[in-house]
């Protein structure tokens, strides 16, 4: 266990805090190496990582440099490297300090969503359960994989909820790693020629409109992106607004195009009709505020008939 007796955690956010607080019971942590992304609440995160690593006694540092790390890390005579809620890109020089005594956590099966934010695409593709999975850090493929841990989707799951009950399982699922250490089965991801890449959010493919997706594809975007991407965005005549809640509408069908106000009123909200199925647009943020759809229909004056 000697190769388990002094660890690095490096994250990029404070969602890693209930690892954090695992490993220093089990008196393991020495440092925690915060990596940068472009993320607008970067500084919060450093702020709120240091301070907790400082009541803490635990050495903190933020990555901006390989050698600068690298004499730290080799300051710090740490031995083994984990990685969870790491949006940055792994170095390899960095990964080889450990000689192999390297790991990450990956919300998802390790050929499934690479790159930026699997836990939004799972949501947002209708995912009814995601994998926890133990891997062995390397730049090059195919990566080795150890434990995996499945974790349920609920349907009512945002970005949010979902992030919180994956940073609690993360503790629960190194515990095991760690007792099960030197006699863990490390298996090659053989999945390689089918690597799902996740595409990197932005404007364009937040902004979703009634006539290309359905119903049930719009409720399921609004919980992904609630609340860190706002939902998703609709455009048009109303200029840009945010959805964050959005559910599918069980009734009769209606031939009416898409993007048409099928009904308004208290009980229901705002109903449209899209490509497939009609959805109401339950909570928007917009110009008026962060209010119901119905709320938001009565403001800006729209009727049943209209198009959005």
């Amino acid at each position: 266990m000697e190769q388990i007796s002094k660890v690095v955690l490096f994250t990029s956010s404070c969602l890693s805090i209930p690892t954090i607080d695992m490993l220093i019971q089990r008196q393991l942590l020495v440092a925690v190496v915060l990596v940068p992304t472009q993320t607008n609440n970067m500084q919060s995160e450093i702020g709120q990582l240091q301070a907790h690593c400082t009541s803490q006694n635990i050495q903190f540092s933020v990555w901006n440099n390989d050698d600068t790390l690298l004499a730290q890390l080799d300051d710090w005579q740490v031995s083994m490297a984990l990685s969870c809620f790491n949006a940055g890109t792994q170095s390899q020089t960095i990964i080889d300090f450990f000689h192999g005594n390297a790991y990450g956590i990956y919300p998802a099966k390790l050929s499934d969503y690479q790159g930026t934010d699997p836990l939004y695409w799972q949501i947002r593709e209708h995912q009814d359960n995601l994998l926890l999975t133990v891997y062995r850090l390397s730049c090059e493929h195919p990566l080795q994989f150890s434990l995996q841990q499945s974790i349920a989707i609920h349907p009512f799951d945002t970005y949010q909820s979902l992030a919180i009950r994956v940073a609690s399982a993360i503790p629960q699922v190194l515990s095991i790693f760690f007792e099960q250490f030197d006699n863990l089965h490390w298996q090659s991801d053989t999945d390689i020629e089918q690597i799902k890449v996740a595409t990197a959010l932005n404007y364009d493919n937040l902004t979703l409109s009634f006539e290309q997706y359905s119903a049930v594809d719009l409720a399921a975007a609004a919980r992904a992106g609630n609340p860190l991407y706002g939902g998703f965005i609709l455009s048009g005549k109303f200029g840009d607004f945010n959805v964050l809640q959005a559910s599918f509408v069980d009734q009769a069908s209606f031939t009416e195009p898409a993007g048409t106000v099928l009904s308004i009123d208290k009980s229901q909200g705002l109903v449209v009709q899209t490509k497939q199925g009609s959805v109401a647009l339950d909570i928007v943020s917009c110009q008026f505020g962060c209010i119901s759809g119905y709320r938001f229909a009565s403001l800006a004056n729209i009727t049943a008939g209209m198009q959005l």
